[in-house]
């Protein structure tokens, strides 16, 4: 046969391959590919298509390896590099399909597809400020590309990015009207911004073109379940089974609603089901060892002797297969540690809680915790002090129990404040060597000395109950001598564990690590944790402050350039050889002020510490000792009800009396006779304006100033706090109104109660002026309660 008519019948057959791949007839296109290799086994068109039609079957190795032959035969085939980079992809090989992206875009740079895949590709490697980039030039060369705005919608969600999302995605589906994914990520991106009615509605929207659309009925289970609607949970998560009978994930959310109506026979049912879909589905075994347990406590087997008993045994069986399956499950660690201690064994207790602390230093749980496990130990006949201190198997348990052990002293002592100056110093002294926590810049410069001028004064502001803080900082804002973070934001910066984790990475990766951990204070719609209370959840935390409708049409929300903000502090850094906790601090409130373009100079800086944890309070004052303290202060009684509310009105009794015991405290630590303090009463603020902020900038050393008179946050107008029961959505509340220091006590604490808190409160009654004293009423009041504590109290019986 003559050469050109060899050539045409190549092509010819190429071209009928082709329309086979397009029909969907992959068994025929594989054949007259095979037909084509036969007669020349070097063609790279068929050796390339014989590829991608073995990673549509699934056999990926065959593919990379007819490909790469393709690729040999003809280097410059840059829709090969293309598919290659897609299989290497599916193989989870991201560094490889990278590579190949980016070689299929050196020969051919106006390929829309590849720069969508590379895209896709720097996604899935956790790179979505390069992925924007990739996929913002697929859509410049292919405008009408909805699949690329789709996933560009997802690469600015994970950049914070939310309303560039919205549109992208509004744009998607302007070019496709029935893009499901588009809807689910929709869902997503709204459930993320704390709006849960238009996640709904977008998954239903999902849903109305696709009914068996499993992720989506998945999502909206999950989300009827956030919102306490069990019934609707569960009514999704069976029409995704009955969709797809496999889906193991369903079957483990199902069992979590299941559990949290007390259903635990067929939470199990549904968990063990989908741990037999999937074995090595951690989390499911977690889930059942968690509902064993509980199902165990419901029954009241807690007396059961150490000798671990049915359903106790299985629940200890459930955890330990979750921690085979993935051995840095810190949830699973700290839940394997409640059954020890349950069952006594508190040694065993608290190296579980230490696992799970080595995994995930700010698990808040695990620390509370391991505080009750040393206060087991403590108290038990098989934990005494000596037995403690020798505890420690390769960790650091001794050095770590012996400051744990001093901490809960110094915390024991504080129900008998004039006497723990000696357990203060103690739990003071054995906090982690402040030497560990100085991070060395190695730049091989000597320290310069036109150093950047930074606060030299320190002022940091604690709450008792709810006594308005949130108030006074908002009138601070903006004081052209004060630098000040907005809301509660940094509260948790001296907690345990968070200076070691931000500087993990060096000096040159500590601003970005600190704006990973404290996302909220760059986007106030940022659902992130921060540390903080123990307990406390703080997710959307700049919602529940209403940080995230400020301005004068409450339509804006504070957020911070945070590139800039770690260019800055990078900058400032620069000029130092040392960074420790105080002056990352300073450097963090004047990177700050710079990028909010803030020229004064100010030389005080307001740190809302709020209500510290005895660990967060003591790291505090070692690292700063010449700090002056700020409280604001509020009738107590009148205080403490309206702080207990969402307690009481939830049922959490136990936060309920913790929050109770702490304000009883308040008044006498250790902390106020060793610094300069004073305290601000919300009466006078609202009665008193001038007169008291006046006398405030006499303490402060700073001049009175317009701005005072003002509730700003970040310089913008802030309504107030949104879980104030004077809090209104469509009128900003008045700093100086006094509809909450008038309100009368009873809703919650009935006459006795009353009666009872007010003689506990004496001595801060007295100190801040709200009664006179009179100590011979005071004796007889205390003699008259005493029996009264035999009873619950009338808010206890409710």
């Amino acid at each position: 046969m003559p050469e050109q008519q060899q050539t045409i019948t190549t092509e010819q057959a190429l071209d009928l391959a082709t329309k086979h791949r397009n029909a969907g007839k992959l068994n025929e296109a594989e054949n007259v590919y095979q037909q084509i290799l036969n007669a020349d086994p070097n063609q790279p068109i068929a050796l390339h298509m014989l590829g991608v039609i073995a990673h549509q079957l699934g056999k990926n190795e065959v593919a990379v390896e007819l490909i790469t032959k393709a690729l040999n035969i003809k280097p410059g085939y840059s829709e090969a590099y293309n598919n290659l980079g897609i299989v290497f992809q599916h193989q989870g090989r991201l560094k490889e399909a990278i590579i190949n992206y980016r070689t299929a875009l050196s020969l051919e740079p106006g390929y829309a597809e590849v720069y969508y895949n590379l895209g896709l590709a720097l996604l899935a490697a956790n790179r979505p400020k390069e992925a924007a980039t990739n996929i913002e030039k697929a859509i410049k060369l292919k405008p009408e590309y909805a699949e690329a705005l789709n996933h560009l919608g997802t690469a600015y969600r994970q950049l914070g990015r939310k309303q560039d999302a919205i549109q992208s995605y509004q744009k998607a589906l302007v070019l496709k009207p029935n893009f499901i994914e588009v809807y689910y990520h929709l869902s997503l991106l709204f459930r993320e911004l704390g709006q849960p009615d238009k996640a709904a509605v977008n998954l239903q929207r999902a849903l109305a073109i696709k009914p068996d659309y499993t992720p989506a009925l998945l999502n909206l289970g999950t989300l009827f379940h956030e919102l306490h609607d069990t019934e609707g949970a569960i009514t999704n998560y069976q029409k995704a089974l009955a969709h797809r009978p496999d889906f193991a994930e369903a079957y483990n959310n199902l069992g979590a609603v299941l559990q949290s109506q007390g259903r635990f026979d067929e939470a199990m049912a549904s968990y063990r089901k989908a741990i037999s879909l999937r074995p090595n589905y951690a989390e499911a075994s977690n889930n059942l060892g968690l509902a064993l347990r509980e199902l165990a406590m419901n029954a009241e087997l807690r007396t059961l002797p150490p000798v671990i008993q049915h359903p106790m045994d299985e629940a200890m069986v459930s955890y330990r297969k979750a921690l085979d399956l993935k051995p840095n499950y810190a949830e699973a660690h700290n839940n394997l540690g409640v059954l020890f201690w349950e069952i006594g064994l508190f040694q065993k207790a608290l190296k579980s809680y230490h696992s799970a602390l080595q995994i995930q230093p700010y698990f808040k749980w695990a620390w509370h915790n391991s505080r009750y496990a040393i206060k087991a130990l403590q108290f038990s006949k098989r934990g005494d002090t000596k037995e403690l201190y020798g505890y420690g198997e390769g960790l650091t348990e001794t050095a770590r129990a012996s400051a744990d052990f001093a901490m809960l002293e110094y915390w024991l002592d504080t129900f008998r404040p004039h006497e723990s100056d000696e357990t203060f110093r103690k739990a003071t002294a054995r906090l982690p060597a402040k030497t560990n926590e100085i991070l060395t810049i190695n730049d091989g410069n000597e320290e310069q000395t036109n150093r950047p001028s930074l606060p030299d004064k320190i002022v940091a502001l604690l709450h008792f109950g709810r006594s308005g803080t949130g108030l006074l900082h908002s009138l601070i804002d903006g004081h052209p001598e004060i630098s000040t973070l907005p809301s509660i934001y940094l509260r948790g910066f001296f907690n345990a564990g968070v200076w070691n984790g931000l500087i993990a990475d060096g000096w040159r990766n500590l601003p970005k690590r600190f704006a990973d951990e404290f996302a909220v204070l760059f986007d106030a719609n940022s659902p992130k944790t921060t540390p903080g209370a123990l307990t406390e959840n703080s997710s959307f935390l700049g919602k529940k402050e209403g940080m995230n409708c400020v301005g004068e049409n409450r339509d804006e929300s504070l957020s911070l350039d945070r590139d800039q903000f770690c260019s800055e502090a990078l900058q400032l850094m620069s000029h130092f050889k040392k960074i420790n906790p105080k002056l990352f601090l300073l450097i963090v409130h004047a990177a700050f002020e710079k990028v909010l373009g803030t020229k004064a100079k100010k030389h005080t800086t307001l740190y809302h510490l709020h209500n510290p944890a005895d660990f967060t309070k003591l790291n505090f004052l070692r690292h700063i000792p010449d700090t002056r303290l700020i409280m604001m202060v509020r009738e107590p009684v009148q205080s403490c009800e309206s702080w207990i509310r969402f307690c009481f009105e939830t049922g959490d009794y136990m936060k309920l009396a913790h929050r109770i015991m702490t304000m009883l405290l308040a008044i006498d630590q250790i902390a106020f006779r060793k610094q300069d303090s004073i305290g601000v009463r919300l009466e006078d603020l609202k009665a008193q304006p001038k007169a008291t902020l006046q006398s405030l900038c006499n303490w402060l050393g700073i001049q009175e100033k317009p701005c005072l008179y003002e509730m700003t946050a970040q310089g913008k107008k802030w309504w107030g706090d949104p879980t104030s029961p004077d809090y209104n959505t469509t009128k900003a509340m008045s700093p100086f109104g006094e509809e909450s220091t008038c309100r009368p006590t009873g809703t919650i604490f009935n006459e006795q109660d009353r009666f009872i808190l007010k003689t506990l409160f004496y001595p801060f009654r007295v100190r801040f002026g709200y009664q006179d004293p009179d100590a011979a009423k005071f004796e007889a009041d205390l003699k008259a309660i005493q029996p009264l504590f035999n009873d619950m109290l009338g808010f206890e019986e409710t």
